[in-house]
């Protein structure tokens, strides 16, 4: 019986040593140059992901409303703070840090209390969210976290509250779908990155403490 052998097949070189190795050379850089592309085309994705994802919040204050007193062309006043999601992609609110004359208020009550020594049957009429915390903001939307227009009839704690809230200072910490955090303070021009939303000793709810 006879057995058939099987010889690996090398490849054979051009002969000149000289040429075998420029090619051996060339294939090296080949190589290098698809995986540096396939790398930088990766990376580029994951910026143009970012980018169609990126949430941009702002916070604003009303102080006058577009509602009229009775029988006359005054405009009401108006105490409100609300966010603007002028991104391209939602943004979840993880904390917020409303301050007072340099302290952190825990809520609508604390605010009225150090503001005003008000309670809360002082201010019929005020809206307010109650929560604010995980609440998604979509592209182009307003969320509002509290707002009160000036009574018809003269309220002495809506004057004063009105008259003081250049004192109202307001922080917020918020994500991205793909959790890159960034924290909005009330005198930078633009959000911070951060790791991840770290809440402060004493987060704001925008509701009143028997809610």
């Amino acid at each position: 019986m006879e057995h058939e052998s099987h010889h690996a097949h090398h490849p054979h070189g051009t002969g000149l040593r000289w040429l075998d190795v420029t090619l051996a050379v060339a294939a090296t850089i080949v190589s290098l140059v698809s995986l540096w592309l396939g790398l930088h085309s990766a990376h580029s994705m994951e910026k143009l992901v970012a980018a169609n994802s990126y949430p941009y919040l702002e916070q604003y204050r009303a102080m006058s409303s577009p509602a009229t007193f009775p029988d006359s062309d005054r405009k009401r006043g108006r105490i409100e703070y609300l966010y603007q999601n002028n991104g391209t992609g939602p943004a979840r609110i993880d904390w917020v840090e409303l301050t007072f004359d340099g302290k952190p208020m825990a809520d609508i009550t604390a605010l009225l209390d150090a503001c005003c020594a008000a309670k809360r049957d002082d201010i019929r009429g005020m809206s307010h969210r109650g929560a604010v915390v995980g609440t998604l903001v979509r592209p182009g939307d307003m969320v509002s976290m509290f707002s009160w227009d000036e009574p018809v009839t003269p309220n002495p704690v809506f004057g004063k509250l009105h008259g003081l809230m250049n004192k109202i200072s307001i922080t917020t910490c918020y994500c991205s779908v793909f959790d890159d955090c960034y924290v909005r303070r009330p005198d930078a021009t633009k959000p911070e990155p951060v790791k991840e939303c770290k809440a402060p000793a004493r987060p704001f709810r925008p509701g009143f403490r028997d809610d």
